[in-house]
């Protein structure tokens, strides 16, 4: 697995690479783990792409994750 960290360069995924993202993001159940969703996405477009682009890829992937878990967090909490 690649390491996200700051003195490695990452590609941002910008438009419609994001909105896919989100998108297929979004159908997977917000309580699964990052590994989970990861795995559960990765096809041979993701793998065949530059390590930075990579990055990107699973920088974006779990930040939606991430927001799509503190929405449900909140919304079974009563929050919102």
């Amino acid at each position: 697995m690649l390491r996200i960290t700051k003195d490695k360069p990452i590609e941002l995924m910008q438009c419609d690479n994001e909105r896919a993202i989100r998108m297929k993001v979004g159908s997977l159940h917000c309580m699964l783990s990052n590994l989970t969703i990861i795995r559960k996405l990765w096809n041979k477009r993701v793998k065949s792409a530059s390590k930075e682009l990579r990055r990107g890829w699973i920088k974006c992937v779990i930040e939606t994750h991430q927001a799509n878990q503190d929405l449900y967090i909140r919304v079974m909490n009563g929050l919102l």
